[in-house]
């Protein structure tokens, strides 16, 4: 159990399993920069590994939010930024979802409205060429289709987070609540 283990060991697993989902993180996010057609496909699922960090660190998935960002920047400017801006900040919200006690309305508007000031950042703001292309000017047709994909999107990602939580679950109550 938690409160049997020497914390200094217990310090030094939460520290390696924080930088591994850092790392898992940063892959995912800078393959389009080495793999520009596979890692298009993949740069999406980096909202997976902040889950589960959010999920079973807690407050610590701060330190790995950072981490990630700061590998990142060593990557590719763009890329960290683009996390630090959506990606990122999805995951973290889309991880409310396992809350119980916040009605599911709240829920996904905190994420539908990270990703989309995330994503309207990204293309008036800071300017990523790639966006900017595809958006042109500022119009209420794609302000809406910007919120309607951020709140699809952000229903994705809260159903994959419920199944990764009910497999947490289960792969600790299987260990018999020790996650050592």
């Amino acid at each position: 159990m938690l409160l049997t283990k020497d914390y200094s060991e217990i310090k030094g697993k939460w520290v390696a399993f924080t930088g591994l989902l850092s790392a898992i993180t940063t892959i995912l996010h800078a393959a389009p920069v080495f793999l520009p057609v596979i890692g298009l496909a993949l740069s999406p699922l980096s909202s997976l590994p902040v889950i589960i960090g959010a999920l079973l660190l807690g407050d610590k998935v701060l330190a790995m939010f950072l981490t990630t960002t700061a590998l990142l920047f060593l990557i590719s400017a763009k890329e960290a930024i683009i996390f630090l801006l959506a990606t990122g900040p999805l995951g973290l919200a889309v991880s409310l979802v396992v809350i119980p006690t916040v009605p599911f309305w709240k829920k996904s508007l905190l994420s539908t409205s990270l990703l989309s000031c995330g994503t309207f950042l990204l293309i008036f703001f800071v300017g990523l060429p790639g966006l900017q292309n595809i958006v042109g000017a500022i119009n209420i047709v794609i302000l809406l289709g910007i919120i309607l994909f951020s709140f699809l999107y952000s229903l994705l990602f809260m159903g994959l987070t419920l199944l990764i939580q009910k497999h947490i679950c289960s792969i600790i109550s299987a260990r018999g609540g020790d996650m050592y």
